[in-house]
């Protein structure tokens, strides 16, 4: 297993190892020892990224879930409040999906910056999420499998969205960028409709008035 840094501290892509024939391929997608071992980081961007409670290192995670979707479905931007705050360990079964997260931390230079990932079945890559970012994905093929390890329980009282199309979320690395500009890469559309989304995802709050 191979941990990779990205734009964010404790946010990691991960590399799982893959064995093939013609059969197909295996993988191990879990170990619960392998993921809490410090030493299997290849690029470490800081120390305080390491020993911070919140990272991968010391996530117990206590619930999965799944999704199927739809090509051109997208889903989030969502988190939760409080101590039941959610990390995630995500990854795309079948099909393909841009991934999006947000940083929610009031004090971070990086507040109101988004990154993205392509997560898919031939790069098998996964993604680790801490709590203090809002999630999301776009769909970008028909029955796209998409799982996810939550560091926390569902509680419906601490959920918290924040709109995708809101302009002030700019990306990380050229803050010119906005969610909508990195789905129009992929999706060429003529308007929103184009997009399938929920209409509570649709009617989240813009990112300066989400729940706090």
């Amino acid at each position: 297993m191979k941990l990779l840094s990205t734009s964010f501290d404790n946010v990691y892509l991960i590399e799982e190892p893959s064995f093939e024939d013609k059969r197909g391929f295996f993988m191990e997608t879990w170990n619960e020892l392998g993921y809490s071992n410090k030493k299997l980081l290849s690029d470490i961007p800081s120390l305080m990224a390491i020993q911070n409670d919140n990272s991968l290192f010391s996530t117990l995670f206590v619930q999965d879930n799944l999704s199927i979707s739809k090509k051109h479905v997208f889903r989030g931007l969502h988190y939760q409040t409080g101590s039941f705050g959610q990390a995630k360990l995500v990854r795309v079964v079948k099909g393909s999906v841009i991934d999006f997260i947000v940083d929610l931390r009031e004090n971070s230079k990086t507040y109101g910056k988004f990154e993205f990932f392509e997560l898919n079945d031939v790069n098998k890559l996964s993604l680790f999420i801490p709590s203090y970012f809002a999630h999301g994905f776009l769909s970008l093929e028909d029955d796209t499998i998409f799982t996810y390890k939550c560091g926390n329980y569902y509680d419906k009282k601490s959920e918290g969205s924040v709109n995708y199309a809101d302009s002030v979320l700019r990306h990380v690395q050229n803050n010119k960028d906005t969610i909508l500009d990195i789905i129009r890469v992929y999706i060429p559309y003529e308007s929103e409709d184009d997009i399938i989304i929920s209409e509570k995802d649709k009617s989240a709050p813009k990112f300066l008035h989400r729940k706090t």
